[in-house]
């Protein structure tokens, strides 16, 4: 799995870019990174399926049986790129609201971190699902290694900031 620093800083980027790209003030730009960080790392992120209930109702149900280690395992139905998709095509439906959309843009944060940060495991593929809980596709470098700890997490740290303040900063620094 990836760290959870990275996909929390991950999703802060995210949000804060999608912002300052859309042209949002700095308060919104502000809160949307703190939203897209909301679900890009724990309880409300793809890692539910590592928390509590699911946990308790992967051991409870035989999932195992529809095939590919079923649905509830660790990067299944909940890191399926399926969800965010569906949302997506409903939000721009329905003209969903800024925030919902950076809610989603924390979720996808965190697809795309696992794609490139989740291991072969489990017998099944490195990254996220093609298909709803198999075929796993990614590049599959190790979470938690050299290149995640010690070049994405400060690389992160200090693209979010960045991104927030550059819209502000810019116009300073060239005069």
């Amino acid at each position: 799995m990836c760290m959870a620093l990275a996909h929390s800083l991950a999703g802060f980027a995210t949000g804060a870019a999608l912002a300052v790209h859309a042209g949002q003030p700095a308060w919104v730009a502000s809160g949307s990174a703190v939203l897209a960080t909301i679900t890009a790392s724990g309880r409300l992120s793809p890692d539910v399926d590592q928390y509590g209930l699911w946990r308790r109702l992967d051991r409870w149900l035989p999932d195992e049986l529809l095939g590919a280690g079923g649905p509830l395992q660790h990067r299944g139905v909940s890191h399926w790129w399926g969800w965010p998709a569906a949302a997506a095509v409903y939000l721009s439906a329905h003209a969903g609201p800024w925030w919902v959309w950076m809610l989603l843009a924390g979720w996808v944060s965190h697809l795309f971190a696992d794609a490139v940060f989740g291991k072969r495991a489990w017998g099944r593929g490195p990254g996220i699902p093609l298909f709803p809980w198999w075929f796993h596709v990614g590049v599959g470098l190790d979470a938690g290694g050299i290149l995640e700890r010690w070049v994405l997490v400060p690389a992160l740290a200090v693209a979010g900031p960045m991104i927030l303040l550059w819209p502000y900063a810019a116009p300073l620094i060239s005069t």
